[in-house]
């Protein structure tokens, strides 16, 4: 453990501690509305750790539904997590299983966000990404604990509370809004995620837009990287300018 990067990564979880807190207080609320202890909201966001899926299982525990069910629910809402721990892995090549297994465990939508806003800030630094995502697991650990234990003295809707995660989400999104490309798949990827939810029945519309905006961002990527800059066009008909026919040096 290399504990300035940990105290680096601490840092960087600022915003997404700011936004978990009144959304794991949210959670709780609901949790202990749903018929949960505190002790099982606690260990819920412990073990879990999924605010998505923890809200909807929340939902499916209020209306007594099967166990099961929930399980297969949460299972294709978190499948997104494939998409992003498979990039995250291409910045901690050659490091243990278990580390990886540590980072993968604490792996959010938010802390996945910062952490690619500045990808030379992760690469290969397993302590860096540690902090960034040990402190966010903290705050929403203390947010849905004190929304279970306090929650009913609040009157959580009056103060905006629900909004909190959206407006999370958007914060995140425009700090990695850094060329005119990726405003254009931000776009598109709003524009299909509308149409993919009209569509398909359930949360089918946020593994699908994943795909097709990942897909296209790396089509840009890949593209802007293979397609040579005007300097280095510019460069190799000078640096021939030199070259005689005998290949000796030219003289003007």
């Amino acid at each position: 453990m290399n504990d300035g990067q940990f105290r680096d990564g601490a840092k960087a979880a600022l915003p997404i501690v700011l936004g978990y807190l009144p959304v794991g207080m949210a959670f709780g609320v609901l949790a202990r509305n749903a018929g949960l202890t505190p002790f099982e909201v606690g260990s819920m966001s412990i073990l879990v750790y999924a605010g998505a899926s923890q809200f909807l299982a929340i939902e499916m525990i209020s209306k007594s539904m099967w166990w099961f069910t929930i399980v297969i629910a949460t299972f294709f809402i978190n499948l997104r997590h494939l998409l992003m721990s498979s990039t995250l892995s291409l910045h901690f090549k050659g490091h243990r299983l278990r580390t990886l297994g540590l980072l993968s465990a604490q792996l959010t939508d938010e802390s996945f966000a910062v952490a690619m806003a500045n990808p030379s800030s992760i690469s290969n630094r397993p302590s860096y990404l540690f902090g960034l995502q040990m402190t966010s697991q903290i705050a929403w650990i203390a947010g849905s604990a004190g929304g279970a234990l306090f929650g009913k003295l609040i009157d959580y809707k009056e103060y905006g509370i629900p909004f909190a995660l959206a407006s999370l989400f958007i914060c995140l999104l425009v700090i990695q809004i850094k060329k005119i490309h990726h405003l254009g798949v931000m776009i598109i990827a709003g524009i299909f995620s509308i149409l993919f939810k009209w569509a398909f029945p359930g949360n089918w519309y946020i593994l699908l837009t994943g795909l097709l905006a990942s897909g296209i961002g790396m089509a840009i990527e890949t593209k802007l990287i293979s397609s040579p800059s005007p300097a280095s066009c510019s460069e190799e008909p000078l640096a021939r300018r030199g070259e005689g026919k005998g290949g000796g040096e030219y003289k003007e």
